[in-house]
């Protein structure tokens, strides 16, 4: 399947039936590019589902020629003939999305998380892109974002957002204890400790030893 059919059989307009009829019928059948003459009973009976031999949908020939315009309209179909104004049953079509190529991949496949992930060639670029100065990390911090997730099985990413999330984590956990910082350039560094107290804290000093010291005076007039 190439992008541009994936794109256009995810479509919300286009109904299941009709993204069934072309991938397992039309698509499947198509000599090259283009249909064999549909046969509206074949077609019927592709589509159709029976348990223990009685049926639980079934597809009216109004339903195929439905089902048809759809896939002509989401451009999946492209017709070249038709015996019969009324319907499809002859007719032939192009499947004009099925060659095309030079579009984007198609979405790599999404997953729940699982004990043996780990964050691939994707992470330092993501990092530097989310502005995540430091990104190392060791096993406690890697398990720690696994096993929150895997409390969430429900969650389905693929691998390029879940690393995408895990960079996110790492830059929120930084953010919270990174101590006060100091910019040179444009990069953010620990702020260097001072080497002598501020004049502050020596006036601080100065006080608690003044103070100690009348202590210690009324303490040897009270002796005496």
């Amino acid at each position: 399947m190439t992008p541009a059919e994936y794109q256009a059989l995810t479509s919300p307009r286009l109904a299941h039936p009709a993204r069934s009829l072309y991938i397992l019928y039309l698509r499947h059948r198509a000599r090259g590019d283009q249909t064999e003459p549909l046969d509206y009973p074949q077609l019927g009976k592709a589509l159709a589902v029976s348990v223990d031999g009685e049926y639980r949908y079934r597809v009216t020939p109004v339903a195929l020629t439905e089902l048809l315009d759809e896939l002509q309209q989401a451009g999946l179909l492209q017709l070249v003939e038709r015996p019969q104004a009324q319907h499809y049953h002859g007719a032939r079509f192009n499947l004009p999305l099925k060659g095309m190529s030079g579009l984007a991949p198609l979405p790599a496949r999404q997953f729940a998380m699982h004990g043996d992930w780990r964050p691939d060639q994707q992470f330092e670029g993501l990092a530097r892109l989310c502005g995540l100065l430091d990104s190392r990390f060791d096993e406690a911090e890697l398990g720690e974002f696994i096993a929150y997730w895997l409390g969430r099985p429900e969650v389905f990413e693929n691998q390029h957002q879940w690393t995408l999330k895990f960079v996110r984590t790492l830059k929120n956990k930084r953010s919270i204890k990174r101590p006060v910082t100091a910019t040179e350039g444009y990069q953010q560094q620990p702020a260097k400790a001072d080497a002598e107290p501020s004049k502050r804290a020596r006036q601080m000093i100065e006080e608690a030893r003044r103070l100690s010291g009348q202590a210690d005076g009324d303490s040897n007039e009270k002796d005496a």
